[in-house]
């Protein structure tokens, strides 16, 4: 905005006196210039574009995550659509499982020395091996035997049968934190029981009559038997002499 003398007429950007006839400005119109100025200095606060949309992903995946509470079954019908949910409440139930299991562990050893970092480490990366283990076998059973379902799509639907167990694991959780260790092992263990060896199988056996093949399903499910314990086997054989063999002891000694 430019200054107007009013004696002359000569315009100038700043200045308390006219630089031609020396006329001095009103001090008024300098205070209206300096409102004018900060008021158009002011820039708007734009959103934090990661903020939003971790509150954009975080409403989609609650809304998910009642959906499959309701019916898990629901997850059949969306395959590969829903592959990052299903692959987040994966993570979320390794995350939860993992510091309940810490809390118990602590606990057993009463006093003993356990450090956070290297156990949680440690187990999350045994339990995401489980995971594997069973998602693997499901592949190679649907591949030979299933309607052709992609890795995605088998993600997802174990990811969609989890919210039940995410609830069941996270009471486990709650309970370790007020010291009902007891009943909090109890919903621990019956948790990783269904997640890792009765929700496979069921898994397996919608897999495989959904469109069954020439060979029988029954034995594509004897086989999915098969190779789910040749490769826990083989895994926990590999981690034996380990750092996660010892950790495997402590789950199965906590079972």
């Amino acid at each position: 905005m430019h200054i107007v003398c009013s004696n002359c007429g000569q315009e100038q950007v700043v200045g308390n006196f006219c630089g031609t006839c020396g006329n001095k400005f009103e001090k008024v119109l300098l205070r209206t210039e300096r409102n004018t100025t900060a008021k158009t200095s002011v820039q708007p606060v734009e959103p934090n574009i990661h903020i939003e949309n971790l509150k954009q992903r975080s409403s989609i995946y609650r809304t998910y995550f009642i959906q499959q509470l309701k019916k898990p079954s629901f997850a059949f019908q969306q395959g590969e659509k829903d592959f990052s949910n299903g692959l987040f409440s994966i993570v979320l139930f390794t995350l939860l499982y993992t510091i309940s299991l810490y809390l118990i562990t602590h606990n057993n050893l009463r006093g003993d020395s356990l450090f956070f970092f290297p156990y949680f480490i440690q187990i999350i990366l045994l339990t995401f091996l489980f995971f594997a283990i069973s998602i693997f076998s499901l592949f190679i059973i649907n591949s030979f035997f299933g309607s052709q379902y992609s890795l995605k799509a088998i993600i997802s639907f174990y990811g969609g049968q989890l919210s039940p167990l995410v609830v069941t694991i996270s009471l486990s959780l709650l309970l370790m934190i007020i010291q009902s260790f007891t009943f909090g092992n109890i919903m621990l263990v019956i948790s990783f029981i269904i997640t890792m060896f009765v929700l496979p199988l069921y898994l397996v056996s919608f897999l495989i009559t959904k469109n069954p093949s020439e060979i029988d399903p029954l034995y594509g499910f004897i086989l999915y038997i098969a190779v789910y314990v040749l490769l826990f086997v083989i895994i926990v054989t590999l981690l034996a002499d380990s750092t996660l063999g010892r950790y495997l002891d402590n789950m199965i000694y906590l079972f």
